[in-house]
């Protein structure tokens, strides 16, 4: 099994958050880069991927409504796939 740990603690905006999961979980060049995408790519998953969220206490910027959203999708997406787990974590203080 594949375990990634997601650090989305020091996000502010979009463009980049998608940019580091496409290069965190490999996804293909044409990634979307919208939740929409994400999706797609997390429920097309066929090997065993375990990722761990990592939310930070107080989010900034853009975040502050689009990480709830994410989180979401991730959700989702391990209840549509079984091959995929989420589990969520707060940052340190």
């Amino acid at each position: 099994m594949r375990e990634v740990m997601l650090d989305l603690t020091t996000f502010e905006e979009k463009i980049s958050l998608h940019r580091y999961l496409k290069e965190t979980l490999g996804f293909p060049f044409y990634y979307g880069a919208n939740l929409d995408a994400l999706y797609d790519e997390l429920t097309s998953e066929t090997s065993e991927l375990s990722i761990t969220v990592v939310l930070p206490r107080e989010p900034k910027g853009g975040m502050v409504d689009y990480l709830p959203r994410l989180c979401i999708v991730f959700e989702d997406a391990a209840r549509e796939n079984y091959h995929l787990k989420v589990q969520f974590a707060q940052a340190e203080a």
